[in-house]
């Protein structure tokens, strides 16, 4: 693998160049359509771009970049030995009105059913989380189909316009089924782009709350950064959700570094039931806006969370870390036993969550 991601890297801004020229509309919108949002105000946005409540310097440098590609050539162990055990099996149609449930569809992607809605969020269900297909290619698992089992859609959360949140192939194969799209300001252009409907997409900035879909709504600071290219660097929002059904409160904090805003968001709207935070793809130089697995338990905490899903692992290697490496570290930090780990496709009661505390990457032998 590690030739294939030094060749991906060297050639990315070949394949990038190529597809713009073409007009390729996995890049979305342009930052001239997402002028409205500064006309319209955030209280995110500061001169001409928005912005995170700490300060979240990264490090692009040349020698930094030559360090990943050094890094990379290094890893050991940032693919699985054979394809992951999948739990589709036990997943079906039927949305059961009496309680919430959730499958979890590796990385950040997950459906969330309640009420006899059914709501995807940050549903990245493609084979690539690159604008060129050469790099980032999901992890193999035995048997990945997960829209053949996904009916009607209520409702699309997006929590960032990034390639690995919000992906063009799975939004295309979607839409026509789809009723409502949730999305942090500016990312309804890439939308509107891609023959989405306004009428059928919610905007909201950091603190603004909605009705949908049978559940409340409100977007939330998180600590990362947005575009599809370069000239859409930070042009659009990102954000964390609050999500409140009628039965349970949970927060989806999309991607995020470690930061004051999970206090402020614990304080403002927990105890939260669940929370599902960013644990994986990790790496040193990005440390202020992807959580280390030891971090994603302080924010737990912060968050005055009961159970955590670690999300942001399981399907693709972003980073130079192993795989599994979240997972097993997030384990040797939970003191209080509230991390759970279901299975890819596993779909769960959130009563009933003793069911996702096994080991299946191990278990299975993949690791």
């Amino acid at each position: 693998m590690k030739p294939h991601w030094l060749l991906g890297l060297a050639l990315l801004p070949v394949g990038y160049l190529a597809r713009k020229m073409r007009n390729d509309p996995q890049f979305g919108a342009d930052a001239g359509a997402m002028r409205y949002v500064e006309e319209q105000g955030s209280v995110a946005w500061r001169k001409g771009f928005f912005r995170n409540l700490d300060r979240t310097p990264l490090r692009e440098d040349l020698r930094s970049l030559l360090g990943d590609l050094y890094g990379y050539l290094k890893a050991k162990n940032t693919q699985p030995t054979r394809p992951l055990p999948v739990g589709f099996a036990q997943a079906g149609t039927y949305v059961d009105p009496d309680q919430d449930h959730l499958t979890w569809y590796g990385h950040s992607a997950l459906r969330l059913e309640t009420d006899g809605k059914t709501i995807l969020i940050d549903p990245m269900l493609g084979e690539w989380v690159a604008p060129v297909p050469f790099l980032g290619h999901r992890f193999p698992y035995e048997d990945y189909h997960p829209l053949a089992e996904i009916g009607e859609i209520d409702l699309i959360i997006y929590s960032h316009d990034h390639y690995d949140h919000l992906d063009y192939d799975t939004l295309v194969a979607v839409k026509d089924r789809t009723k409502a799209f949730l999305v942090p300001l500016g990312v309804a252009a890439h939308l509107l782009a891609w023959g989405i409907p306004r009428e059928k997409i919610t905007e909201l900035d950091w603190w603004q709350s909605t009705e949908l879909a049978g559940c409340r709504f409100t977007a939330t600071p998180a600590r990362h950064f947005s575009g599809r290219s370069p000239g859409t660097r930070n042009k659009t929002l990102w954000a964390s959700f609050v999500i409140e059904t009628a039965k349970h409160r949970l927060y989806f904090g999309g991607d995020s570094g470690y930061g004051r805003h999970f206090k402020m968001i614990g304080e403002r709207f927990g105890p939260f039931d669940l929370t599902m935070l960013d644990t994986g793809q990790y790496h040193h130089r990005w440390k202020n806006v992807h959580m280390q697995p030891e971090e994603a338990i302080q924010a737990h905490a912060d968050l005055r969370g009961d159970i955590l899903l670690p999300i942001h692992w399981g399907a693709f290697s972003l980073s130079d870390h192993p795989w599994f490496d979240p997972v097993h570290r997030i384990y040797r930090a939970d003191q209080s036993e509230c991390v759970i780990t279901p299975m890819v496709g596993q779909r769960f009661a959130l009563d009933s969550v003793h069911e996702c505390r096994t080991n299946w990457w191990e278990e299975s032998g993949v690791s």
